[in-house]
C-alpha cells in the first residue's frame, strides 16, 4: 500500500508540474507567438496528455478509494488481530514465566537429585567396602570353620577307629562265672554279727571266664561296661531264717527270704539283669541273723555297651 501511495503522489506531482508549465506558457503567449504553431502542437499534445493524465488520476482516485476502503476493512481486522496478538503475547509472557519457574524448580530438583545421587554413591561405596570386609571375614571364618571341621572330622575318624577297635575288643570280650559254697555236714554260714561280714563267699568256683569274680572276697567286679545277667540260690534249714540279698556297689537290688517254719529245709533263688559300668561291684549278703548251708552265685555278660 505504501508503494501505491508513493506512485500516486509521484504522478500527482508530475501532473501539477505539467499544469504549471501550461500556466507559464499562457503568461508568455505574447512573447511566444512566433512559436504559436509549435506551442499549439505542444499544447494539443500536452492537453491530450492531460486528458490521459486526468483519466489516470481518476483511475488512481478509484484505486485510492479502494485502498481507503480496504484500509478501513483491514483496519478493523487489524484491531482484532492486534487484540489477539496482545492476548497471545500475554499468554506467551505467562507461559514464559511458568517456564522460568519450572526451569528454576527443575534446576533445584536436579540439584537435590544430584546431592541424593552423591549420597547414594557414598553409601554404595561404604556398602561395597563393608561387603568386602564382610567377605574377608566370612572367608576367614569359613577357613577357620573348615579347619575346625577338618580337625573334628579327623578326630571323629580317629575316635571312630578307636571306637571300632573298642567295639571289636568288646565283642571279643567274654565274661562268665559260677561258684558255690563248699558244703560240709552241720556247717552253716552266718549269722552276721558285729564282728563278722555279711558277704557270702562262694569259694568253690566252677567257671570264671575273664577272671572278674574273686573267690576270696565273694565280689564280682565288671571288667567292661555292659548288660549282665546274675542269679543266686541259697539252701538252709528251717531252724534259721535263710535267703540272701544281691547288692550293687553296696545298694540292695533283689533278694530272697525264707522264715523259720515247720518244714525241715528251705531253698530260695532269684535272677536279675543289670547294666554295669566298669568296676561296678556285685555280691550277695545275708539277712541279719540269717544262716544258710550252701548256695550258688552265677553271672555273665550279655553284651557290652559304649
Amino acid at each position: 500500500m505504501e508503494r501505491i501511495e508513493y506512485e500516486l503522489t509521484k504522478r500527482i506531482h508530475a501532473v501539477e508540474k505539467k499544469t504549471r508549465n501550461i500556466d507559464e506558457l499562457k503568461g508568455l503567449g505574447t512573447k511566444l507567438q512566433e512559436l504559436e504553431s509549435h506551442i499549439e502542437s505542444e499544447f494539443h499534445n500536452t492537453k491530450k496528455q492531460l486528458e490521459e493524465s486526468q483519466d489516470d488520476i481518476a483511475g488512481l482516485k478509484r484505486e485510492v478509494q479502494k485502498l481507503v476502503n480496504h484500509r478501513e476493512i483491514v483496519g478493523g481486522n487489524l484491531t482484532k488481530i492486534e487484540a489477539r496478538l496482545d492476548t497471545t503475547e500475554r499468554q506467551l509472557r505467562e507461559k514464559k514465566a511458568k517456564l522460568e519457574n519450572l526451569e528454576t524448580e527443575t534446576e533445584t530438583a536436579f540439584s537435590d537429585t544430584q546431592k541424593l545421587l552423591n549420597l547414594y554413591k557414598s553409601e554404595l561405596s561404604n556398602l561395597n567396602t563393608t561387603a568386602q570386609e564382610l567377605e574377608v571375614k566370612v572367608e576367614a571364618r569359613l577357613d577357620s570353620s573348615r579347619a575346625e571341621l577338618e580337625a573334628k572330622l579327623k578326630k571323629i575318624q580317629t575316635d571312630s577307629e578307636v571306637t571300632t577297635f573298642a567295639l571289636l575288643s568288646l565283642v571279643n570280650t567274654k565274661v562268665a562265672f559260677s561258684a558255690t559254697i563248699i558244703e560240709s555236714k552241720d556247717v552253716f554260714t552266718g549269722p552276721k554279727t558285729a564282728t563278722t561280714s555279711s558277704t557270702l563267699i562262694f569259694n568253690k568256683v566252677f567257671t570264671n571266664v575273664g577272671n572278674a569274680y574273686n573267690s576270696k572276697t565273694g565280689v564280682f567286679t565288671a571288667p567292661v561296661k555292659g548288660v549282665y545277667h546274675f542269679s543266686f540260690m541259697t539252701f538252709g534249714y528251717n531252724s534259721y531264717t535263710s535267703g540272701g540279698i544281691l547288692v550293687k556297689n553296696g545298694h540292695y537290688q533283689v533278694s530272697t527270704w525264707e522264715f523259720t517254719g515247720p518244714d525241715t529245709s528251705d531253698t530260695t533263688s532269684n535272677t536279675v539283669i543289670l547294666e554295669l559300668n566298669v568296676r561296678d561291684c556285685i555280691n550277695i549278703i545275708l539277712w541279719e541273723g540269717g544262716k544258710i548251708h550252701t548256695g550258688v552265685f552265677s553271672g555273665f555278660l550279655i553284651y557290652p555297651t559304649l
